[in-house]
């Protein structure tokens, strides 16, 4: 009788160890869980639609990111902020963009730091094949470091006059409109001497002709006295050396014109892109751990859970998009012509410089 009360007491203790281990089990595994759940939460960018893509990118320029604007890359004007006033990306610090791009549109990306007055712009950033997007800073510069779905990295460098401040920007456009100002005054003040000289040409060979018609008249007209014409026909005529003296052309003023010539610049060469072809699959997901157990033993799996005390009811399907291949697109190479000016030609000589 004793030891059948011996034995049912160890049984009763027994199973309250159990019994707490396995709560204090289920306590510390709920802890844990929501430690991975604080750890995982990550701020965005954008706002998610139907039609929007993410991008995961990390802030590794030791400074703070105050400004952070996109657009698809055939639209002309950069989005407001999408940094809220008071907020930055600090650094080491990592955030899910949401942005919206054109049918075979590319996107172009701004970034500005802290304490900084001018901004970086990224033109066509390919985001079909990115991973994610480290920003870094090098030489003052502001550089995008991509890791790619197959593990290759690529670094992309700021367009040439993104980095120049908005006064840098304006003093150049002042500085050509200056130039051209200065281009006009020159030509019109060529254009004004060319029409004075050729004014004064053609006065002088007006009062060349009224001279010589003069002449001609005083020396046909017939002699009244025959001794008194004799005496004064001798003399020579003034005439003669005024016309010479007259005679002598204008010197010539060159009217430059500047000679041009159109190029083609090609700013991106042509290049074929593998586009990945997806199709949705079915994938047995396990309830209690989230395992994948698709292709394998999922009784055997969950078989486990329940030995463990945590089953939470077996698997279930899921439907998950996969690459099933590649296609290959073909993009045309992009392009712009832009004027040369190459010497300057006389209009009036042709004399070229």
């Amino acid at each position: 009788m004793k030891t059948k009360q011996i034995l049912t007491a160890g049984a009763i203790a027994l199973s309250m160890i159990l019994t707490g281990c396995s709560s204090s089990s289920t306590e510390t595994k709920d802890t844990k869980t929501t430690e991975v759940a604080k750890k995982k939460e990550v701020k965005t960018l954008g706002k998610k639609t139907k039609d929007s893509k993410s991008l995961k990118f990390t802030n590794n320029t030791g400074k703070k990111i105050t400004v952070f604007e996109t657009k698809s890359s055939s639209e002309e004007s950069f989005s407001d902020n999408l940094l809220e006033d008071g907020d930055s990306v600090k650094n080491k610090e990592e955030r899910t963009l949401y942005y919206t791009v054109k049918e075979n549109d590319k996107l172009d990306v701004k970034v500005g730091l802290q304490d900084q007055d001018k901004t970086f712009v990224f033109k066509d950033v390919d985001t079909v094949d990115i991973k994610k997007v480290d920003v870094s800073l090098k030489d003052d510069k502001v550089n995008l470091d991509v890791t790619k779905k197959d593990g290759s990295t690529a670094t992309l460098t700021p367009s040439e006059d993104s980095a120049k401040t908005e006064d840098e920007k304006k003093d150049e456009t002042e500085v050509k409109q200056e130039e051209k100002k200065e281009e006009t005054a020159k030509a019109d003040s060529s254009n004004k001497s060319n029409a004075s000289e050729s004014k004064k040409e053609n006065t002088t060979a007006t009062t060349n002709t009224s001279s010589n018609k003069n002449n001609s008249s005083s020396s046909s007209s017939k002699p009244s006295n025959s001794g008194s014409n004799n005496s004064s026909s001798s003399k020579p005529s003034n005439n003669s050396g005024s016309n010479s003296s007259s005679s002598k052309p204008a010197e010539h003023t060159h009217n430059w014109v500047a000679v041009t010539e159109t190029r083609t610049v090609v700013d991106q060469p042509a290049y074929d892109e593998q586009v990945p072809v997806t199709e949705m699959r079915e994938h047995e997901i396990c309830s209690s751990c989230g395992a994948d157990l698709t292709g394998t033993d999922a009784s055997a799996h969950v078989y486990q859970h329940m030995i463990n005390g945590d089953d939470k009811g077996g698997w279930h399907s899921e439907w998950r998009e996969e690459v099933t291949g590649y296609q290959t697109v073909h993009h045309d190479a992009v392009t712009h012509t832009e004027t040369v000016t190459t010497g300057y030609r006389c209009s009036t000589c042709g004399a070229s410089k």
